[in-house]
């Protein structure tokens, strides 16, 4: 009778039709953290935004932290593929 809570929001979440919305977050959020690991301090500086066609877009606050994240750039994708699988995210887009 009684389901645990952990089980129901999965459920209530495709249910409700934003399960891909939810995944998007949960990718921003993800890159935040990738991004504090490879830049430290100047991650502040960086924040995902959105992703639309597999793409992630990043809000950048200057062309030197867009170049870091450019060369970091496919093991930032690998590490997002492991986490949430291949069809996710393909590229990075940096808005400055």
């Amino acid at each position: 009778m009684w389901e645990p809570i952990g089980s129901l929001i999965p459920k209530s979440v495709h249910k409700a039709g934003i399960s891909r919305s939810v995944s998007d977050a949960m990718v921003c959020e993800e890159f935040d953290v990738i991004a504090r690991h490879i830049l430290g301090t100047a991650s502040s500086k960086c924040r995902a935004i959105y992703v639309k066609d597999r793409t992630l877009w990043v809000a950048v606050l200057s062309n030197s932290v867009s170049n870091e994240l450019k060369m970091c750039e496919q093991d930032i994708i690998a590490a997002l593929k492991e986490r949430f699988g291949s069809c996710r995210v393909s590229e990075l887009r940096f808005m400055v």
